[in-house]
Formats: C-alpha cells, structure tokens, sequence
C-alpha cells in the first residue's frame, strides 16, 4: 500500500516537471532551474519505474500465494 502512494507521488512530480520543462524551453535563457529541472526529472522517472517495477512483482506474489491458498483448499 506503501508504493502505491509513492507512485501517485512520483507520477504527479513527473508531470508537473515535464510542464516545466516546456516551459522553460519555450523560454530563450536557460537559467539554472532549467538544469535543476533535468536532473530531477531524470531522479524522478528512475523512482517511478522502480517502485512501478516493485509493485508490480509484490502483486505477482501476492497472486501466487492466494493460487496457492486455493489449491490447498481444494
């Protein structure tokens, strides 16, 4: 339940820095922020596939083991 909300979190982050990159190359100077922007983008979208990766595989087991509670409730 943990990763969910930092997925929600993370997701969020990346969609207002990817508004904000076009801002800022829609603008003629590329202040610092610009710079500050890229990198955290790239944080960002490593965290989000990571913890979308994770989740994905507790949700794989979590899959597994209810087959495996069914089988040995048969």
């Amino acid at each position: 339940m943990f990763l969910k909300s930092l997925i929600v979190l993370f997701s969020w982050a990346f969609i207002l820095e990817i508004i904000t990159l076009f801002y800022y190359i829609s603008s003629p100077a590329k202040p610092f922020e610009f710079y500050l922007n890229l990198f955290l983008l790239i944080f960002t979208s490593i965290f989000l596939i990571y913890f979308v990766i994770k989740e994905k595989k507790n949700l794989e087991l979590l899959k597994k083991k209810r087959e495996e509670e069914k089988d040995k409730n048969k």
